[in-house]
């Protein structure tokens, strides 16, 4: 759902003439808020960060607009302190808050800041008008994303976690490790890397299970490579590497026929999807890629580059890291890298030894 809020905000954000946004959402009774959605703007300025929860009391401006019930303002604005902000904070010139009610009570909280101009009644007029007409509409997709995930939870308990190993089972053979040492390797150590980023992210229980058992199989279509191109020394031929690059589209047929309560086809074919649709195969861009692929996109590369091939020498994790750095919120989704880092800074091993 994530997703469905960057987009609203995003598009709040460029109606309003703003530099920067956010959203959160607010539970009435607990006095607390969760999921924080920066406008793409800061997060190409500062690291993000992933709060489950936190106290109204211990927010800062932003959430005068809950507290009032009402829209705020603050023009010209002079900090006194950075409460509330990301820790590398961005600049906050002006500042304008709206509150978002569902059947009479604050549900969320979205504001926008730092226009070149102060927010003047006629802004703050046409910025709520926007925002009301299209609040119902976000809504809407939220709930069918809920039930989505509750018919998801429904299959879950019928299943049970062992039936739907035994469908993964039937899937997977050791074909895969006799023909390619190499890539069976590789998904494990890719499998491994995404539930630390999954647990970084606190996703639930449920989804770093499902991203588990989808990372372990995200290249089980080069069963359909010819062994000769995937293990083959030296640099491939460029009809060669188009041959390679199917192994998606392979994947996703292999598994056809199976039904899971996770988007394992959709992390098998997607994988090498980007944000700006660069990837391939079908060239998909940002929220038409499932969060579970954009998590084993980067964990893909990274233990990609960072081992060798038989067609290439391993350019090395340094330079790894620099590629997710620069692809950062271009090619690769921000929250997903800032997770990884987070997790590499605090130990450079983690990515290094897989169990």
């Amino acid at each position: 759902m994530r997703g469905v809020y960057q987009d609203f905000l995003e598009l709040v954000v460029n109606f309003s003439d703003s530099e920067i946004g956010y959203f959160h959402l607010y539970e009435e009774a607990k006095e607390t808020l969760k999921v924080t959605v920066w406008s793409k703007s800061v997060l190409d300025n500062c690291s993000t960060t992933i709060e489950s929860h936190y106290s109204l009391s211990e927010a800062g401006i932003w959430t005068d607009a809950i507290r009032e019930r009402h829209w705020v303002v603050h023009n010209q604005y002079t900090p006194k302190g950075t409460k509330g902000l990301l820790e590398e904070h961005f600049e906050l010139r002006n500042h304008l808050a709206f509150p978002l009610f569902i059947a009479g009570k604050v549900v969320a909280v979205i504001g926008v800041g730092n226009k070149s101009t102060d927010y003047q009644d006629d802004d703050i007029r046409k910025i709520c008008h926007f925002i009301d007409s299209i609040w119902q509409k976000v809504g809407h997709k939220v709930n069918r994303i809920r039930a989505r995930e509750q018919l998801i939870e429904a299959e879950f308990l019928q299943q049970g976690p062992q039936q739907i190993l035994l469908e993964m089972l039937k899937a997977i053979s050791h074909t895969l490790e006799l023909r390619d040492p190499y890539t069976a390797d590789h998904q494990k150590h890719v499998a491994y890397i995404c539930t630390e980023i999954a647990k970084e992210l606190h996703l639930e229980e449920k989804v770093c299970l499902g991203l588990y058992v989808g990372a372990l199989i995200h290249d089980i279509g080069k069963m359909l490579i010819p062994s000769s191109i995937l293990t083959k020394p030296g640099t491939l031929f460029e009809e060669e590497l188009l041959l390679l690059k199917t192994h998606p589209r392979h994947g996703v047929e292999i598994f056809r026929d199976t039904h899971f309560p996770w988007p394992i086809k959709d992390m098998i074919g997607q994988h090498h999807e980007r944000l700006d649709g660069s990837g391939y195969p079908k060239g998909l861009t940002e929220h038409e890629i499932c969060l579970e692929a954009k998590i084993i996109a980067v964990a893909d590369t990274f233990d990609a580059m960072s081992n060798n091939r038989p067609y290439r020498v391993a350019p090395g994790k340094k330079k790894a890291i620099e590629v997710l750095m620069q692809g950062r919120g271009i090619v690769y989704d921000h929250y997903v890298v800032d997770a990884f880092m987070r997790c590499y800074e605090r130990d450079p091993t983690f990515a290094g030894c897989y169990g």
